[in-house]
């Protein structure tokens, strides 16, 4: 009998191993420099969009990774499932189609037109009045539904694109575009950077305010994790710590 006792727990040791659940794996999120939402400080990620992206993970009970690549090579290698997700992106149909976007977004941006203050352009709300201007835009980057909507009725006879907005804005100072579309804030930051916020303003009112999203692959089932990502989110918004955490750079 001890005998069959002991064969009985060791099985039921074996079968209790087998179907727990592994260790959650850190997902491997990757994201681009996108201050003052996202910096990079020698390598490692910081910011309150990084802060409210850990924060939501941390809730849910999953680790996660955090890297730096290019807009494209990132946009690619969650496209492809080498990375388990990306932020911060704009939702598109076409993006739907091979990134699973949760209910809850991280932030609301304000998208504006940046112009160099001796510049006789002004936008007047109608993109018909910024028609003839060279704009200068960063390649695959949604900037809201109307205007990707106004780019595929060729609205714009003249869209300049480069692959991130230090190389945009120094073609704007250079004159090589007449007016750069960009987060407010952003831009802001980036012409911070440049030492150039006396050269450049903005010109009428905002283009549209588009809702930024964290994503998942759809290459690999991350339906659970998203789900838990909302609830983290929500809950989050509830007790103010978004709020919180965007509250310096207001």
């Amino acid at each position: 009998m001890p005998v069959l006792q002991g064969f009985v727990l060791t099985l039921i040791t074996c079968l209790a191993l087998h179907c727990a659940p592994a260790s959650a794996e850190a997902l491997k999120l990757v994201t681009l420099a996108y201050p003052p939402y996202i910096n990079e400080v020698g390598g490692v990620p910081d910011g309150p969009v990084v802060e409210i992206v850990k924060e939501a993970f941390r809730r849910s009970g999953q680790e996660v990774s955090i890297s730096f690549y290019p807009w494209t090579r990132g946009l690619n290698m969650v496209q492809t499932g080498q990375a388990d997700g990306l932020f911060t992106i704009k939702k598109t149909p076409e993006r739907e189609r091979f990134l699973l976007f949760p209910e809850e977004p991280l932030l609301s941006q304000d998208y504006v037109f940046f112009v160099r203050k001796d510049s006789r352009i002004r936008f007047t709300g109608d993109y018909a009045s910024l028609a003839p201007v060279r704009i200068g835009i960063v390649r695959n980057t949604s900037y809201g539904a109307r205007f990707d909507e106004a780019v595929q009725q060729g609205v714009f006879s003249r869209l300049e694109a480069a692959n991130d907005y230090l190389h945009i804005f120094r073609m704007l100072l250079a004159g090589r575009v007449d007016a750069v579309i960009c987060s407010h804030l952003v831009g802001l930051s980036y012409l911070r950077e440049l030492k150039a916020l006396n050269q450049v303003s903005v010109s009428g009112p905002p283009s549209e305010t588009a809702y930024s999203y964290l994503v998942f692959t759809r290459e690999h089932d991350h339906s659970a994790t998203a789900s838990a990502f909302d609830k983290a989110m929500s809950g989050m918004k509830k007790d103010a710590t978004l709020s919180r955490l965007l509250a310096p750079i207001r």
